[in-house]
C-alpha cells in the first residue's frame, strides 16, 4: 500500500535490462500494479505510481547493500537492507526492483514461488 518514506525492494536474476523491464511491464495506462501477472498471480495488491520506481541489472552480488548502491537513494536504504540480511542474501542476485512510497506486505498476498524475484523488505527511505 502507499506509504510515504518507505521503499519496497525485490531482487532477482535477469539476463538483460530488457528482460527485467519486460517482467516489470511498463504499461502506465493499466489500473493494476505494473508487475507481470506471474509475480503476484492474481492477488489483490494495491496499485502504485510507477514513476516512483527504479530497476536495473548489474553485477551479481550477495550483499544487499551493494545490490542497491546504484540507485538514487541506495546509500540510505543499503544499510537498512543490510540489517535485514546481516550475513548476505541466500543466493547472488544481479537485479533489483525498487518501488518508492510503497510498503508491500507479503502476508497480505500469495506471491508466485516461481517468480524470478524475491521480496527483500520494505525499508525507510527519505526522499526529500
Amino acid at each position: 500500500m502507499e506509504q510515504e518514506g518507505i521503499v519496497s525492494v525485490w531482487a532477482g536474476v535477469f539476463e538483460t535490462d530488457k528482460a527485467l523491464r519486460e517482467y516489470f511491464d511498463y504499461m502506465a495506462e493499466r489500473d493494476i500494479p505494473p508487475f507481470s501477472r506471474d509475480f503476484f498471480d492474481g492477488c489483490d495488491i494495491y496499485p502504485f505510481d510507477i514513476d516512483f520506481s527504479e530497476l536495473s541489472v548489474h553485477e551479481f552480488t550477495s550483499d544487499p547493500e551493494a545490490l542497491v548502491c546504484h540507485y538514487s537513494e541506495g546509500t540510505a536504504m543499503g544499510p537498512e537492507l543490510k540489517k535485514l540480511f546481516p550475513h548476505g542474501l541466500k543466493k547472488p542476485c544481479n537485479a533489483a526492483i525498487l518501488v518508492y512510497n510503497y510498503e508491500y506486505a507479503p502476508e497480505e498476498s500469495a506471491p508466485n514461488p516461481n517468480a524470478p524475484v524475491t521480496f527483500l523488505g520494505a525499508v525507510p527511505c527519505d526522499l526529500d
